[in-house]
């Protein structure tokens, strides 16, 4: 085996470990994020990591009104 050949399978197994990398780290971060959500966590909504496009969840009677920013309304 020439020192071509060798670096040529490290380059592809890096490539490879590094494909195999990113696929379980999505799945790893789709899987906590649905915990994150069946537990209600409300840490969520001041997370950097998840953006939040859309709330469709509200009291009956609510109206969705596009185009309208939400702000998060504190208990003080």
């Amino acid at each position: 085996m020439s020192d071509q050949d060798l670096v040529a399978w490290l380059c592809s197994a890096i490539v490879i470990i590094f494909i195999i990398y990113t696929v379980i780290y999505g799945i790893y971060k789709r899987w906590f994020l649905e915990i994150r959500l069946a537990t209600l966590d409300e840490s969520l909504l001041n997370d950097d990591s998840v953006i939040i496009e859309e709330i469709t969840d509200a009291p009956l009677g609510s109206k969705i009104i596009s185009q309208v920013p939400a702000y998060i309304i504190d208990d003080e």
